[in-house]
Protein backbone atom coordinates (compact mmCIF):
# COMPACT_ATOMS: atom_id res chain seq x y z
CA UNK A 1 0.00 0.00 0.00
CA UNK A 2 1.10 3.54 -0.71
CA UNK A 3 1.09 6.46 1.68
CA UNK A 4 0.16 9.96 0.57
CA UNK A 5 3.76 11.10 0.09
CA UNK A 6 4.42 8.14 -2.23
CA UNK A 7 1.27 8.91 -4.21
CA UNK A 8 2.32 12.58 -4.60
CA UNK A 9 5.70 11.56 -6.01
CA UNK A 10 4.12 9.14 -8.47
CA UNK A 11 1.33 11.52 -9.54
CA UNK A 12 3.44 14.63 -10.21
CA UNK A 13 5.17 13.69 -13.49
CA UNK A 14 1.92 12.28 -14.87
CA UNK A 15 0.04 15.47 -13.98
CA UNK A 16 2.74 17.51 -15.72
CA UNK A 17 2.67 15.27 -18.79
CA UNK A 18 -1.12 15.64 -19.14
CA UNK A 19 -1.00 19.38 -18.26
CA UNK A 20 -3.39 19.07 -15.33
CA UNK A 21 -4.08 22.05 -13.06
CA UNK A 22 -4.75 20.11 -9.86
CA UNK A 23 -4.99 16.55 -8.62
CA UNK A 24 -6.76 15.71 -5.38
CA UNK A 25 -6.87 12.44 -3.47
CA UNK A 26 -10.13 11.55 -1.75
CA UNK A 27 -11.75 8.46 -0.29
CA UNK A 28 -10.10 5.86 1.91
CA UNK A 29 -6.50 6.80 1.10
CA UNK A 30 -7.16 10.46 1.92
CA UNK A 31 -8.96 9.52 5.13
CA UNK A 32 -6.15 7.16 6.18
CA UNK A 33 -8.32 4.05 6.32
CA UNK A 34 -7.30 2.30 3.09
CA UNK A 35 -7.14 -1.48 3.06
CA UNK A 36 -5.19 -3.77 0.70
CA UNK A 37 -8.37 -3.97 -1.40
CA UNK A 38 -8.84 -0.19 -1.67
CA UNK A 39 -8.62 1.67 -4.92
CA UNK A 40 -7.23 5.18 -5.25
CA UNK A 41 -9.79 7.92 -5.80
CA UNK A 42 -8.52 10.94 -7.73
CA UNK A 43 -10.28 14.18 -8.61
CA UNK A 44 -8.57 16.15 -11.36
CA UNK A 45 -8.93 19.70 -12.56
CA UNK A 46 -7.97 19.73 -16.21
CA UNK A 47 -5.70 22.45 -17.51
CA UNK A 48 -6.89 21.97 -21.07
CA UNK A 49 -9.73 19.93 -22.53
CA UNK A 50 -9.00 16.21 -22.65
CA UNK A 51 -10.81 13.82 -24.95
CA UNK A 52 -12.34 10.66 -23.55
CA UNK A 53 -9.49 8.73 -25.11
CA UNK A 54 -6.92 10.94 -23.32
CA UNK A 55 -8.83 10.61 -20.04
CA UNK A 56 -8.81 6.83 -20.42
CA UNK A 57 -5.07 6.98 -21.11
CA UNK A 58 -4.55 9.19 -18.06
CA UNK A 59 -6.44 6.75 -15.85
CA UNK A 60 -4.45 3.83 -17.23
CA UNK A 61 -1.17 5.69 -16.70
CA UNK A 62 -2.11 6.38 -13.07
CA UNK A 63 -3.03 2.71 -12.58
CA UNK A 64 0.15 1.44 -14.23
CA UNK A 65 2.34 3.67 -12.08
CA UNK A 66 0.48 3.16 -8.82
CA UNK A 67 -0.10 -0.57 -9.39
CA UNK A 68 -3.62 -0.15 -8.03
CA UNK A 69 -7.09 0.43 -9.48
CA UNK A 70 -7.86 4.15 -9.88
CA UNK A 71 -11.23 5.89 -9.89
CA UNK A 72 -10.77 9.13 -11.83
CA UNK A 73 -13.24 12.00 -11.68
CA UNK A 74 -12.94 15.44 -13.27
CA UNK A 75 -14.10 18.63 -11.61
CA UNK A 76 -16.15 19.43 -14.71
CA UNK A 77 -17.99 16.12 -14.52
CA UNK A 78 -18.74 15.97 -10.81
CA UNK A 79 -22.08 16.46 -9.11
CA UNK A 80 -22.08 19.39 -6.67
CA UNK A 81 -23.51 17.23 -3.88
CA UNK A 82 -20.67 14.74 -4.29
CA UNK A 83 -18.14 17.58 -4.34
CA UNK A 84 -19.61 18.86 -1.08
CA UNK A 85 -19.38 15.34 0.36
CA UNK A 86 -15.64 15.03 -0.25
CA UNK A 87 -14.86 18.65 0.63
CA UNK A 88 -12.70 18.78 3.73
CA UNK A 89 -11.33 15.27 3.35
CA UNK A 90 -9.58 15.71 0.01
CA UNK A 91 -5.80 16.01 -0.14
CA UNK A 92 -4.10 18.18 -2.76
CA UNK A 93 -1.48 16.02 -4.47
CA UNK A 94 -0.45 18.35 -7.28
CA UNK A 95 -0.98 21.95 -8.36
CA UNK A 96 0.50 23.47 -11.51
Amino acid sequence: MHDISDIKIIIKPIAIQYELKKVFLFGSYAKGNATPNSDIDLLIEKGKPLSLLKLAGLRQTFQDNLNLPVDLITTSGIDQDFLNEIHGTEVLLYEA
